[in-house]
């Protein structure tokens, strides 16, 4: 199993931040389902002030390629560019 750990600098704006989390607490099915698919076995995301680290955990190198991708598309489609 490979392990990849990202972070994020967020806005140091805690407002910001709560509209963030608060948008996020409610996960679509749809995005669920894209992880599980994608072959991520682990998906933790922690926040200390206004740093995220995410945790993902694959047992192929082929599935963080195809979460990517994926993610690029839904990039995509919410910027209008289908």
């Amino acid at each position: 199993m490979l392990r990849y750990c990202l972070a994020l600098d967020l806005k140091d704006d805690p407002k910001l931040i709560a509209e963030y989390e608060a948008y996020h607490k409610k996960v679509w099915p749809e995005i669920i389902d894209s992880i599980k698919n994608s072959g991520i076995e682990i998906l933790d995301i922690y926040r200390t002030g206004n740093r995220m680290f995410m945790i993902i955990e694959v047992i192929m190198i082929l599935a963080l390629r195809r979460k990517l991708q994926w993610m690029r598309q839904i990039r995509k489609c919410r910027n209008g560019k289908n």
